[in-house]
């Protein structure tokens, strides 16, 4: 498809240039042959009107080939230039589209468990209608599933959401020490045995965005710390004339550079399948689209066996 697009894109572009080429040739051409029109005295040596034709007719032939020689190798020259043009144009299509597909592949790879736990599930209890408590236990694990897959399909909408150019939202001042002090609240409230959270919160560090979606990008990052961290995990914020900004940093085994490029890319996972954290593989790429989204980024900066370092920035509201 790709290759096809660059060859169609090849030929219009080497097309257009050498029908422009061809108009500028005739008229260069035509322009030539009305100047150079030979009069009775266009020479000593020459005496009668035969010669004076046959020296025009054989200075406009050497012309036109030369015209015709110079474009065919101007549109050679062209045609390369828009091969490689095309190629340039393509790129970031070719791209999206790669990475489109990825993302439908591995969001199917993530709905069919759930999907195979609920169907699991309901046969289980139907097997046998007579045993309540097989009964119930299907229905808990078909609610469980469900659960899953509704959070599933939430965090997808999230990230779909996240990079449209029609916004409609109306962003508010909040201070983003509270904003942090009140997600570690609720993380602490959800993960009472979790680890010791630390904070070192700076005061006025107003920020102007969406609070709930700043709320939610400072919960993944707490909640990836948790995950796929290590204690002891700290919070900072931290303001400039311009900017301000919150760090999570953890104490676990790191992230290697080759991960680091990718991290924020969905259902991306730093390690393997057997040792990963349980998890959709969604939260760092919807933290870092709600970051995009409302004016800031999201950076890491981490080495294997040093832990992990993020960071969100945020313009700051004056």
């Amino acid at each position: 498809m790709f290759q096809r697009a660059r060859r169609r894109l090849t030929l219009l572009y080497a097309g257009l240039f050498g029908g422009v080429l061809l108009l500028f040739s005739i008229a260069f051409y035509l322009l030539l042959a009305l100047v150079l029109q030979p009069e009775f005295d266009i020479a000593p040596e020459i005496s009668s009107p035969q010669a004076a034709d046959a020296a025009y007719a054989a200075v406009l032939q050497r012309i036109g080939l030369a015209l015709l020689a110079l474009d065919v190798v101007a549109v050679g020259v062209v045609a390369g230039l828009a091969w490689w043009l095309a190629a340039r144009t393509m790129r970031p299509i070719r791209e999206a589209h790669e990475r489109q597909r990825r993302f439908v592949a591995d969001a199917s790879h993530e709905m069919r468990s759930p999907l195979a736990a609920l169907r699991s599930a309901a046969e289980i209890g139907l097997g046998d209608p007579s045993d309540a408590p097989l009964a119930r236990r299907s229905l808990a694990a078909v609610v469980s599933a469900s659960e899953r897959l509704a959070a599933l399909t939430a965090d997808l909408l999230v990230l779909a959401r996240g990079d449209q150019a029609t916004d409609t939202r109306v962003p508010e001042p909040f201070d983003l020490s509270v904003l942090v002090a009140e997600t570690v609240e609720e993380v602490r409230a959800g993960r009472p045995d979790g680890p010791t959270i630390g904070l070192e919160l700076a005061p006025d560090l107003v920020a102007l965005g969406e609070r709930s979606e700043i709320g939610r990008v400072v919960s993944n990052l707490v909640d990836n710390a948790v995950r796929h961290g290590g204690a002891p995990i700290s919070l900072r914020t931290a303001g400039t004339e311009r900017e301000v900004s919150v760090t999570v940093r953890d104490a676990g085994p790191g992230i290697a550079a080759a991960d680091r490029e990718q991290i924020f890319a969905p259902f991306y996972r730093v390690r393997g399948d057997t040792t990963s954290a349980p998890g959709s593989g969604l939260g760092l790429a919807i933290a870092s689209s709600l970051a995009r989204r409302n004016g800031g980024r999201l950076s890491v900066e981490s080495e294997p066996g040093a832990g992990a370092t993020f960071m969100l920035s945020m313009p700051r509201f004056r």
